[in-house]
């Protein structure tokens, strides 16, 4: 059941070595070097921006779930996206249900949340500290301010693309299926018992190996429901999304759980396949030529098959994205660190804490871009013979929610950099997120 640290799972399958010769580490700093962009602050580095042009997908990626900066670079370049180039949703690996509290506070939902600290207090499942941040209150106020003037069909939205709050999720969808039909409400109550009487989701996957049944047809049963009833109902669009969305979420997350009794990558690919598939369902939902932001780990948005992922048969939304709307309709940004400090835990639903996050180990992309002597800059891999250049796997540093920086072996990555991102942002130095609690 931790497979839900998604890092240490996939570290422990894959495993590394620091292969790279001296001579072609040196040949790689320098064309690192040659490539490089400084930058100062976050305006400068909207410079990279350019690079984007008709893209449907920008992916911004983070090196861990604690690090200011990665938070705030990320907010400033989605709002210059949204600004300058119409983008109009972000997607953030978070829960569904509570996200989609804090999108109706910054669409001016009239039925949601009306004050900030309103909406912020949606966001109640552990890791608290990923969300309930002081860097991304800023991000939900600024962009409420930015919907104000806007006719609601312009309003950008704000998303949440994971699997998990699963049971709030549940309680969610019979709101809105009672509000249209008491009768039906009745029977996706019963239907969602199979799975919501067992206090937790390890007595749900115990009943699962031991019986052999399951309640995926259950989950299923409801989703049905929702659709009837928005065929013989006059909806409001966004409320029957919400509950579509949702009761897809309570099917993808039974899988994903369901899958840990299996010895293979099942579960983390159940997974990602949601994330690609919300973020697909949201192109839709906002129309024609579409254009969204998703804010998610590197090990997510970074194309897995430029990883040692690929050979552990694991998947993920820059993978997905690139292959179902094309290398062209996607944009992935990677960051990265040398060192500096990060909030995290020692272990899984653990409490805070803030850690040094210590310097890059030798041999690795933090190392040698911490060799080019700048303390900010950004690269974008768009010179072919670079990017042939750089074509051998080195290892790539990759923190969870769950750390433990005196044993970092497994926090490394096999990563062809150049064909894993667009682009990739280097912060020498980084400081922890600030929570809010």
């Amino acid at each position: 059941m931790r497979n839900f640290s998604a890092l240490i799972f996939l570290a422990t399958l894959l495993g590394f070595s620091f292969s790279a010769s001296t001579s072609h580490a040196q040949d790689a700093e320098e064309l690192l070097k040659r490539h490089a962009v400084e930058f100062q602050n976050s305006s400068d580095v909207i410079e990279l921006l350019s690079h984007i042009d008709r893209e449907r997908l920008v992916l911004l990626g983070e090196a861990s779930h604690g690090t200011s900066q990665f938070y705030t670079k990320r907010a400033a370049l989605s709002q210059s996206l949204i600004k300058e180039k119409n983008f109009r949703f972000v997607a953030v690996e978070a829960d569904w249900s509570s996200m989609s509290k804090i999108n109706e506070f910054v669409q001016h939902k009239p039925y949601g949340p009306q004050t900030l600290s309103e909406a912020m207090k949606a966001i109640e499942r552990w890791p608290l500290w990923m969300w309930r941040n002081m860097e991304f209150k800023n991000f939900v106020e600024w962009l409420r301010d930015y919907n104000e003037n806007l006719a609601p069909n312009e309003r950008v939205g704000l998303y949440g693309v994971d699997v998990y709050d699963n049971r709030s999720v549940m309680d969610d969808v019979l709101s809105w299926i009672n509000s249209h039909n008491v009768n039906q409400g009745r029977v996706a109550e019963q239907a969602y018992s199979c799975k919501t009487r067992h206090p937790n989701t390890s007595s749900y996957i115990q009943m699962v190996a031991r019986t052999g049944q399951d309640c995926s047809d259950d989950l299923n049963e409801v989703l049905r429901i929702v659709r009837q009833i928005e065929q013989s109902h006059d909806t409001d669009p966004w409320k029957f999304f919400k509950a579509e969305q949702g009761a897809k979420v309570a099917i993808n997350a039974e899988k994903h759980y369901r899958a840990n009794l299996q010895q293979s990558a099942a579960s983390w690919n159940y997974r990602a396949n949601h994330f690609y598939l919300t973020a697909e369902r949201l192109l839709e939902y906002h129309q024609t030529d579409s254009r969204g932001i998703v804010w998610a780990h590197n090990t997510h948005i970074g194309d897995a098959r430029a990883t040692d992922m690929h050979r552990a048969g694991m998947v993920n939304i820059g993978q997905l994205s690139r292959q179902e709307l094309g290398t062209d309709n996607v944009f992935a940004i990677g960051f990265g660190t040398y060192e500096g400090e990060v909030l995290a835990a020692f272990n899984w639903e653990g409490d805070r804490q803030k850690m040094v996050t210590p310097p890059a180990q030798t041999g690795s992309w933090e190392f040698m871009l911490n060799e080019i002597g700048l303390n900010n800059l950004y690269l974008v891999f768009n010179d072919e013979s670079m990017n042939n250049a750089l074509s051998n796997p080195i290892p790539h540093r990759a923190i969870g929610v769950t750390y433990n920086p005196q044993n970092e072996q497994n926090n490394y990555v096999q990563t062809v950099l150049p064909e894993r991102y667009d682009a990739f942002i280097f912060i020498r130095n980084t400081d922890s997120l600030n929570p809010l609690d």
